[in-house]
């Protein structure tokens, strides 16, 4: 399949992030000096990194500064590069800059927060001093989660003081290359021009202007139901729902299973097709992924079939909830409504007047870095991390005959 085709966005991708961080850090040290006094925003950290100075200078140097609170430095363990940034920061404008990242783990002791990506773990720290917080830090569902980790009991129990993934129960809710949808008075004051840049960078492709003819777009959709899939074969049959579905009205499937995209797929979706399959591969509280975030931003209506409560995601009416629907049938017989109705059909877009679909939602490692100089906040432990990640009701749901 053309690689311009689907995006696979998985834990590979999710790696990508610390080179997207550091990628106006490299510049810098690139640069001649005049056009990187350009570009300099003025911290004691970017001054200290453009001059070499190590990791205990540029600590010492914002302590004794009565200008800016201290810097933070966050561990992030088991990562690839070895490189100090505070990109991410300053990039999305958060409320405070003052935090550097390392994935230096001799820096274990001078650091004040700990991230540890449970994807990539395979060792961890053993003794955390008392001014430092771990972070159980992950992106995807339990059901991609190592249990050999999760039960090792150093781990497991009184280990972990902070929770950093996609369940709004976390202590930082991370959104990252996942996306969200956004009122539009929630993005006054952040820099748009930055943080398109920064999506082409992890993307490897422009950032489609999302202004243009709505209307004249959605007139134009000739085509009914799309799906682009890799996992053929999902414990809660996902596929089986989508071959009923098309019993009654077409669904076109591409991917790994099927056949590939003629043309670009995403922006095949924007101009040919009505409805989309954001059908996610496992039903998880909270679970939701790009596949819901990316029809709404390509002017297309997701058709969700997971396991979280999607009006935490989105407007009203800007999906389709298949659990809402008795069979595959009545949901097709709604489908074919919407088609047969211009208006209906429009009205679910209504809701782009209000809100804004962020592809890359960096807000969570702002929140982090607020958190971290939160000297205010009482001391916490997770008693038992797999109970809280995957056990009781955070557990996941296997059985779909229940619903098809």
């Amino acid at each position: 399949m053309r690689k311009t085709a689907v995006f696979q966005l998985n834990i590979a991708t999710f790696v990508i992030f610390v080179s997207g961080c550091l990628l106006m850090l490299i510049f810098r040290q690139t640069v001649k000096p005049e056009t990187a006094d350009t570009i300099s925003h003025g911290d004691d950290s970017q001054k200290a990194l453009t001059e070499h100075m190590s990791v205990n200078d540029i600590l010492t140097s914002t302590k004794n500064s009565t200008n800016k609170p201290p810097l933070k430095l966050i561990l992030l363990w088991n990562a690839m590069s070895p490189e100090l940034s505070d990109n991410p920061f300053i990039t999305f404008n958060c409320p405070i800059t003052t935090c550097l990242f390392t994935a230096d783990m001799s820096l274990i002791h001078l650091s004040d927060v700990v991230l540890l990506r449970i994807d990539v773990l395979e060792d961890m720290p053993l003794n955390r001093l008392p001014h430092q917080r771990f972070v159980f830090l992950h992106i995807e569902s339990p059901i991609s989660t190592k249990l050999s980790i999760m039960d090792n009991p150093r781990f497991r129990y009184n280990y972990f003081n902070w929770t950093m993934t996609y369940r709004r129960d976390s202590d930082i809710f991370l959104r990252d290359y996942y996306g969200s949808v956004l009122p539009h008075d929630s993005m006054k004051g952040n820099d748009t021009s930055q943080r398109k840049k920064f999506e082409k960078e992890l993307i490897g492709k422009e950032v489609m202007d999302n202004d243009t003819d709505l209307a004249a777009i959605i007139r134009g959709k000739n085509k009914m139901v799309a799906w682009f899939v890799s996992h053929c074969s999902t414990l809660i049959r996902r596929e089986e729902y989508a071959r009923q579905l098309g019993q009654y009205v077409p669904v076109d499937i591409f991917g790994n299973c099927t056949k590939e995209c003629p043309t670009d797929c995403y922006q095949m979706l924007r101009t040919d097709y009505k409805f989309y399959l954001a059908f996610e591969n496992s039903w998880c509280p909270d679970y939701v992924t790009e596949k819901f975030i990316r029809p709404l931003f390509y002017h297309a209506v997701p058709i969700v079939l997971g396991g979280a409560d999607y009006s935490h995601f989105a407007p009203p009416h800007s999906y389709i909830n298949v659990r809402d629907f008795g069979s595959p049938k009545e949901l097709a017989d709604y489908l074919i409504l919407l088609n047969n109705t211009e208006t209906l059909y429009a009205s679910y877009f209504d809701w782009k007047k209000d809100y804004e679909v962020v592809r890359t939602d960096m807000s969570g490692w702002c929140d982090l870095c607020q958190l971290a100089h939160n000297d205010s906040l009482p001391v916490k432990v997770y008693p038992d991390i797999k109970q809280w990640w995957m056990l009781g009701e955070a557990a996941c749901e296997y059985n779909s005959t229940k619903h098809f």
